[in-house]
């Protein structure tokens, strides 16, 4: 198994799985050496908190609290669906540094 087959974002993960495995990811590259200015770690980290405490407001992962938005049940789904791709994405660009 390669370092990069332990970094995956995958349909059943909730939000917060998700999250760990972008952050996780991002430390690691952020302290390794020769990847220092090929990427701005900073913004990513800012964009990445930002998506998180959307999700959060949201209570996507929690089958117990009711978001009080307004939003329709399918409007969460696809504001889910959406988080899980940001995050899927992310990984995805960050595994460009170790593959």
């Amino acid at each position: 198994m390669s370092i990069a087959d332990v970094f995956d974002v995958g349909e059943g993960d909730t939000v917060a799985d998700a999250w760990l495995t972008t952050v996780n990811l991002l430390d690691m590259l952020e302290h390794a050496h020769g990847v220092e200015g090929l990427y701005d770690f900073s913004q990513a980290r800012d964009k990445i908190a930002k998506v998180y405490a959307v999700a959060e407001a949201h209570s996507m992962d929690s089958k117990n609290n009711k978001c009080a938005c307004g939003l329709s049940d399918a409007e969460h789904a696809i504001l889910k669906r959406k988080v899980l791709t940001f995050f899927r994405l992310q990984v995805s660009n960050l595994k460009r540094f170790i593959v």
